[in-house]
């Protein structure tokens, strides 16, 4: 019985010799792994290898290019403004809205607004038999609305019942044949539009137009980087605008505030002359300021990207071309070209190896310069397109 306590005390020592064992085993790898020899140290602390950079030759047509800013915007804008007195009592469009012939756009102390489209005030209130520029327009516009055929200049009893029509559509009381047609009913706009941004509230005539109506198409409004256009922009050149892909869209130079562009006569002989030397306030449209014309900032580039305008947010980033080779040319950049013995050469890289063992093949080729711009080269000599050529690092 007395010699179990003593196998127990000799297994216990041996499981603790192991144990001890197996802790300075282990310690020993660890402290192996991070003892590291000086020569080992200076490898880890030199820098790698340089690798070669190299760029692939192309063929393309040689651009020379100037970033544009371009915003959406319509081609006119016009606030429906009218000129009579009282209150606006409601405002019956939004923006988005199609302001033209028969749109009713607000009440004016309780009456309704309707917006007309036409070249003539309506500068009185017509009677039955009325005739005049006045009667022909609201008879028109009544027929392009398909309220009534075509009518002679003059108000008929007709007219009278396209009107009706027309008002009882929009909820408003009839005009007896024995009354004057009110002439605060109308506002004449020049063509049909979009209202841009929101109408503005009921409340007093004399605080501000009803909305802001933008007439034509939208287009593209291109200036500089700084604000200021480039002297060298011109009409009929191409620019293309990332967010709409690849398509050359061709520009035309002209001016935010046309009515600045003008001379201080506005239409007159003093105004802007498109292909002719400018007069005193005006300006030229290849950059040449009058005595009082605009500024060189205020010359912008027009671009119609059709229905593409209206996918454009904010400001979106633009690329005008000044000038372009009229064929394509074999291109490398201009850190690939070095000057040795007079000559302009590239290094010119063979393939590389499945396994990359082997130092790529160097071939020395001798080329001409056609032309340069942004940083590329159009050259000839014994290049192909695709082959890699070596970006220099210093002249050799």
């Amino acid at each position: 019985m007395s010699a179990t306590p003593t196998r127990q005390k000799k297994t216990l020592w041996l499981y603790g010799i192991i144990a001890l064992l197996l802790i300075i085993t282990v310690g020993t790898l660890i402290s192996a792994q991070n003892i590291k020899t000086t020569a080992q140290k200076d490898a880890e602390a030199a820098p790698p290898a340089p690798s070669t950079i190299t760029a692939t030759v192309t063929r393309e047509k040689l651009r020379t290019t100037v970033p544009l800013t371009c915003t959406a915007n319509y081609a006119t804008s016009t606030p429906l403004r009218y000129s009579g007195e009282g209150q606006y009592t409601a405002i019956t469009i939004k923006h988005g809205d199609t302001v033209g012939n028969g749109t009713l756009i607000a009440e004016v102390n309780g009456e309704p607004l309707i917006t007309l489209t036409g070249g003539f005030a309506l500068y009185r209130d017509l009677k039955l038999d009325d005739s005049g520029p006045d009667a022909a327009l609201l008879n028109e516009a009544l027929t392009a609305l398909g309220r009534q055929g075509p009518q002679p200049a003059r108000i008929t009893e007709d007219t009278y019942e396209a009107l009706n029509n027309l008002l009882d559509s929009l909820g408003y009381a009839h005009v007896k044949t024995d009354q004057p047609i009110p002439s605060r009913y109308f506002l004449i706009i020049n063509r049909a539009g979009l209202v841009t941004g929101n109408p503005r509230a009921t409340g007093a005539i004399a605080d501000g137009p009803v909305a802001t109506i933008a007439e034509g198409t939208k287009t593209l409004s291109c200036t500089g980087t700084t604000g200021r256009l480039t002297p060298e922009a011109r009409s009929g050149q191409k620019v293309t605008v990332p967010s709409l892909g690849d398509t050359e869209y061709v520009a035309t130079l002209g001016y935010k505030n046309t009515s600045e562009a003008a001379g201080a006569a506005g239409n007159s002989q003093a105004g802007r002359q498109v292909n002719g030397a400018e007069g005193a306030a005006g300006s030229n449209l290849n950059g040449v300021a009058g005595a009082a014309g605009n500024t060189e900032g205020e010359r912008i580039l027009t671009l119609d990207v059709g229905d593409k305008a209206d996918s454009l947010r904010g400001t979106v980033n633009a690329e005008l071309t000044l000038e372009e080779t009229p064929e394509a040319h074999l291109v490398v950049p201009s850190s690939a070209l070095y000057t040795r013995d007079g000559q302009t050469r590239v290094i010119v890289l063979g393939p590389e190896s499945s396994n990359g063992s082997k130092a790529r093949e160097e071939r020395e080729v001798t080329v001409t310069v056609i032309s340069n711009a942004n940083g590329k080269n159009a050259v000839t000599g014994d290049l192909h397109e695709g082959d890699s050529v070596k970006i220099m690092r210093e002249k050799k």
